[in-house]
Formats: C-alpha cells, structure tokens, sequence
C-alpha cells in the first residue's frame, strides 16, 4: 500500500508543479495587459463608462432624429407631439440596444445612464437647436430647424407637446394683509357712458 501511495503522491506533485506554472504564466499575461496603468487611471474607467454612456443616449436620440427627418421631412406642428416622442424615443433606444454590444455596455447601470441620455435629448435637445440655429440648420435642414423653433420655447423642457420653461420668473406675490381694518378687496369703478 505504501507504494501505491507514494506513486500517487508523486502523480499529485507533478499536477500542483503544471498548474502552478501556468497559473504564474496566467498571472505573468495578466500583468503584462495591464501595462503599466496607473491605479487611479484604472479606477476611473468605470465612472467614465457610465458618463459616456449617457452621452451614447443623447446621441441616439440625435441619430434618430436624423433618420426620421431625412425618412418623413420636417416635424409637423399640428402633428401628435406623444406620437412622435414615442417614436423618437423608440429608435432611440434600438439604436441604443444595438450599440449595448459593440460599446460593451451591457450592465443595468449602463442602460439606466443611456436611458437618462435619451430622456435629456427627447426633452431638451431644441434648447440647442434655438442656441445654435446654424449648426442644426447645415446637419438637418433650415426647414426643421425653423420648424423645431416655431414648435418650442427656448431654455425649456419640452414634454407632450407642451413647453415649460426654466428661465421663466416668478410673478410677485401681493403682500398678505393681516390688518383687519383695512378692506382686503379692490374697490370697483364704474364708468357711466351718456
């Protein structure tokens, strides 16, 4: 029995001696692909994706927006602004699933960044088409880019259709009166016209 124990031993050192050494080559290729990056490079990789995938979602919706406007023409203003939200945001996000592999961008954070990149462009895309009317103008046509001003409010979220503005300010509030002596209703007047 000892010498069928030994023979075994010997089988299991020669396997640990192989795996040991192509483990260190492993480890040696390993290194070697890393270069020498340094940690803090290597460590805003990540974040960086994150961002860039954000960025991939605002142009998806540019991308779309292309497509549509080279395959249907300009928007119609009297057209279903849901209608057409959906269906930019609908391509939007294929173009964005087909780019998910390519991009290796395929985690649930990655997909929520590119879907906050496409809810940005989709509501706030014309703020840059009424900044720069020109830029637009050359990749779409002056044609949409007047439409997409006549539709839209500049510095504004354009949701459903409708334009809310961001720069807008705040009406002044008349001041309370908590005096009870002073009538808190405006006198009328009357005109008498003879």
């Amino acid at each position: 029995m000892a010498h069928g124990q030994d023979i075994f031993a010997e089988r299991l050192a020669r396997l640990n001696d192989t795996h040991g050494h192509r483990q260190e080559q492993q480890t040696a290729t390993a290194r070697a692909a890393r270069g020498r990056t340094p940690d803090w490079v290597r460590n805003m990789v990540y974040p960086g994706s994150l961002v860039g995938a954000c960025f991939v979602g605002i142009l998806t919706v540019i991308l779309s927006r292309y497509v549509m406007f080279h395959m249907n023409g300009a928007p119609d203003p009297d057209g279903d602004a849901d209608l057409t939200m959906l269906m930019d945001g609908g391509l939007a996000l294929a173009i964005a699933f087909v780019l998910r592999n390519a991009l290796n961008m395929s985690s649930k954070e990655h997909l929520a960044c590119k879907t906050a990149g496409i809810w940005i462009a989709l509501t706030c895309m014309h703020n840059l088409v009424h900044a720069y009317p020109m830029t637009w103008a050359n990749a779409f046509s002056p044609e949409w880019v007047e439409r997409t001003v006549e539709m839209t409010e500049p510095k504004s979220i354009f949701f459903r259709g409708m334009s809310f503005t961001l720069d807008e300010k705040a009406p002044e509030a008349e001041p309370v009166n908590t005096d009870p002596s002073i009538p808190t209703s405006k006198p009328e007047i009357k005109i008498n016209r003879g």
